[in-house]
């Protein structure tokens, strides 16, 4: 099985067991701990890529403007739902669109843009639930997501003379399971932190292969510092033995905020976003590969 394909369904099956098996406070502090993990090790490994655009002011200057928005949008308390949905679905299809042929340019941008469509419609209707969402007619929702999802079918298959039946395995493995979910979502109410947490999950596997590649220690020192950041925060969370000092209003708080923080820095700092954003931070300079 293609490691991607593979890697994103052991990231289910973690999300599942974790949710099914931790409820009330040992939940939370969980979730909040491994989100600030995430959130950790995004920065410590985007280290290279901020000194970059800091010392380049044809970069800074747009880096600020987005750091701006994104504290508006904290200030003013924008639905973290539509901003993490924004960031889940770009993270989605643009790793999606590193395992297309280059080749292939016309046919890799129409299976990006339906690949957007459909990861933004199964999101959609996986939190339809949710107040920001729930004034948009489930029919509507689901006649959309009915006609992305044959769209964006139809465009991989465009793709199978190139991708094989592995690519396309690979390449739309995440689609079929969101499927899957769809189904499930008549008989369990999804909550967003279920999806924001199997988001945490899968890329805490996926560097796994680029470290192994890169060998010298780099997996086991990742695996490391991932190890020791859960096992701390876990310690000082809620649940730990400093419940008493540490509020779980503090970490739900500091998880508000890291939140939109990760979010908006990822816009300067990730790749998996469309070029005419990345191209105003990268312009004349190597590109470091950034979980």
């Amino acid at each position: 099985m293609p490691i991607h394909a593979l890697t994103r369904i052991v990231a289910v099956f973690i999300t599942v067991l974790i949710a099914s098996r931790t409820s009330g406070i040992l939940w939370s502090s969980l979730f909040w701990s491994i989100a600030f993990v995430h959130y950790g090790l995004a920065l410590y490994y985007s280290r290279h890529r901020i000194l970059a655009v800091a010392k380049d002011s044809s970069s800074l200057v747009p880096a600020l403007i987005v750091l701006s928005g994104g504290a508006a949008l904290y200030v003013s308390q924008f639905s973290l739902l539509l901003y993490f949905g924004v960031h889940h679905v770009f993270n989605e299809v643009y790793l999606l669109d590193r395992k297309l042929p280059a080749k292939e340019a016309e046919r890799r941008r129409g299976l990006r843009v339906a690949a957007i469509f459909l990861n933004a419609a199964i999101y959609a209707v996986l939190l339809r639930h949710y107040s920001e969402l729930a004034w948009i007619g489930p029919e509507f929702l689901f006649v959309v997501l009915l006609f992305f999802y044959a769209l964006f079918f139809y465009r991989l298959g465009q793709l199978r003379p190139v991708l094989g039946v592995r690519g396309m395995i690979d390449g739309s493995i995440f689609e079929v399971f969101g499927l899957l979910l769809v189904l499930s979502s008549f008989f369990v109410r999804f909550d967003l932190n279920h999806i924001v947490l199997y988001h945490f999950i899968f890329w805490s596997l996926y560097p796994i292969e680029k470290f192994k590649r890169l060998g010298d220690g780099a997996l086991w020192r990742y695996a490391a510092i991932s190890l020791v950041m859960v096992v701390v925060f876990m310690l000082f969370s809620p649940a730990g033995i400093a419940g008493g000092a540490v509020s779980e209003s503090f970490y739900y708080q500091q998880f508000i905020f890291w939140s939109y923080a990760h979010i908006t820095l990822s816009f300067v700092l990730s790749d998996a976003h469309p070029a005419w954003i990345t191209r105003w931070f990268r312009s004349g300079r190597r590109q470091w590969a950034v979980p």
